[in-house]
């Protein structure tokens, strides 16, 4: 019986660490923000874990980008968060400009 809940437990592990972005948006537990950042619409340490992954890898695309073109990481991040969520496609989250989570 241990063996079995074991098992069981490695599975749930698993499954947990092979989560990745399109998954994410299609069962809605992330979304699009106005700032070019994803964000945790439904919390748990996979999600977490991949919106810090993902927003890190973001954040240094937007550097260079910013540095690249004489601008400012604000700038680049609102004009990334506009484009991504233009691109958003319908029935995933986005952020609206108040704040909230809402599907497109």
């Amino acid at each position: 019986m241990k063996k079995i809940f074991l098992i069981f437990t490695l599975m749930l592990s698993f499954s947990a660490f092979a989560l990745d972005l399109s998954d994410a948006k299609d069962q809605g537990v992330v979304g699009e923000q106005t700032n070019g950042l994803l964000g945790v619409v439904e919390a748990s340490p996979a999600v977490a874990e991949l919106v810090k992954d993902i927003n890190s890898k973001r954040l240094v695309q937007y550097k260079q980008i910013a540095e690249k073109n004489g601008m400012t990481l604000e700038q680049v991040s609102i004009l990334a968060g506009a484009k991504t969520i233009q691109k958003t496609p319908a029935g995933q989250y986005i952020q609206n400009a108040a704040g909230q989570w809402v599907v497109k």
